[in-house]
């Protein structure tokens, strides 16, 4: 690889450049997104509507409801924050270093080579719920955004994190739509009149789209078999994709945000506990009051199809979003406070090592699911899974302090930033470094 480090004088980022507080609120967030991913990851259309597998009693209730109430959303969100966050802080150190068109260069390749992390870990890794990809392709677009205020932050952010509940506003009123003139037409049909082309088509259509909401055992069970017969037959289920503008825009939208929180000090632990407190109590009142609100109409209507899509497309984000500051508010107000420092000293280890730790999730879940290894998917009740969830987060928890006082990244880490250099990095460490010095500047 050619010498880039020494040409541009970018060197890789120190533990004295990190931020304590960013690697322990990434730590919570990778960590945390598990609960919410195992359902993709082990359950046939089962990531909302708990009806379709997986259990929809007893303690598998319990488990959907929980994960609604509390993380549905929010951990991703924290996510995507703090990648907005991490380019203010990869934009700056480059732009201290005097780099000029050359810091323009390093982080265009950086996004470049995040998307094809993304790829790899949808199409290799078969997990069809990879965000990777949206963070390379929103993350190209933030360097123009690197030196905005924090007003103009806001101002271009709101109206992007917008755009998913109008869309599904739209999609929700047209499927209520569909379903109508489908039922007319069903009805006339009964009665024995005979169908227009038109009326055919809104009941194919709709009959379509119920497929998807709510698939029928036969379909469910040509899934499973899929997914559990061989590593060949998984990723041909898996292969299909396609963009999707609602994820696009969130993760742009959330990236300004977090962009926005970082310049304002709010991720870095410089805002007053009682600010810190106000933005607790708003964001858990309204996050929680709406969590609360979409989880009884759904449970009230049996989980069907008009309440789901409610809840999914137009009160989502309108919970998601203040429940994900109310977190980030609870979790800056422990580490104000000192409470559980060496718990958060292990959750930074795990923070530093984010990518490494989110790619391990589909690795070890490829080999617990698939046919590649155990061959679990749909075979374990959705409260079932949370047992594997806490398997990984003890492995982890484990390996990412044990990793650090040997090695200086990560393996995607350290992989991602040879790549973006184009240099093989130092890997290997001269001695033992203690976990809370460390701080944060990327992934």
């Amino acid at each position: 690889m050619e010498n880039t480090t020494e040409k541009t004088g970018s060197m890789p980022t120190t533990d004295r450049e990190r931020i304590f507080a960013l690697d322990a609120l990434r730590g919570v967030a990778v960590l945390g997104i598990l609960l919410i991913n195992i359902i993709e990851f082990g359950l046939p259309g089962a990531y909302l509507d708990p009806a379709n597998a997986g259990g929809a009693g007893g303690a598998d209730l319990w488990a959907w409801i929980a994960t609604s109430f509390f993380f549905e959303g929010t951990l991703r969100g924290l996510f995507t924050l703090l990648f907005g966050a991490g380019v203010v802080l990869y934009t700056s150190r480059l732009e201290r270093a005097g780099l000029g068109l050359a810091s323009a260069d390093l982080y265009l390749r950086r996004n470049l080579w995040l998307i094809v992390f993304g790829v790899f870990n949808a199409h290799v890794l078969l997990f069809d719920g990879d965000i990777l990809f949206y963070y390379g392709v929103a993350g190209l677009l933030l360097y123009v955004f690197r030196n905005l205020t924090v007003r103009r932050l806001l101002f271009f952010a709101i109206p992007l994190l917008c755009v998913p509940t109008i869309i599904g506003t739209i999609d929700y009123v047209h499927f209520q739509t569909t379903q109508a003139e489908a039922e007319q037409a069903q009805m006339l049909q009964a009665q024995g009149s005979t169908l227009t082309t038109e009326q055919q088509r809104v009941i194919d259509d709709y009959d379509e789209r119920m497929a998807d909401e709510k698939p029928i055992a036969e379909m469910q069970d040509e899934v499973v078999q899929a997914m559990r017969e061989s590593y060949a037959s998984a990723f041909a289920l898996t292969s299909e994709w396609t963009f999707d503008l609602d994820t696009f825009c969130e993760c742009l939208g959330m990236m300004l945000l977090g962009m926005a929180l970082m310049k304002s000090g709010v991720l870095t632990a410089q805002w007053s506990s009682a600010s810190y407190w106000r933005m607790l109590a708003v964001g858990w009142t309204i996050g929680y009051l709406v969590n609360a609100f979409e989880i009884a109409h759904q449970l009230r209507n049996d989980f069907d199809v008009n309440s789901m899509l409610s809840s999914e497309f137009i009160t989502y984000d309108l919970g998601r979003i203040p429940l994900t500051l109310g977190h980030l508010a609870f979790i800056m107000l422990l580490l104000k406070g000192g409470w559980f420092r060496n718990a958060f000293r292990v959750l930074a280890s795990v923070g530093q090592m984010a990518l490494t730790n989110y790619l391990a999730h589909s690795v070890i879940c490829l080999f617990v699911f698939t046919g590649a290894g155990l061959a679990l998917y749909g075979q374990l009740e959705r409260y079932q899974l949370y047992y594997v969830v806490v398997g990984i987060w003890a492995v982890q928890l484990a390996w990412s302090p044990w990793w650090l006082k040997r090695y200086r990244f990560g393996p995607a880490e350290w992989l991602w930033r040879s790549l973006t250099r184009w240099q093989r990095q130092p890997f290997k460490r001269a001695g033992m470094v203690d976990v809370a010095a460390r701080k944060i500047d990327s992934f």
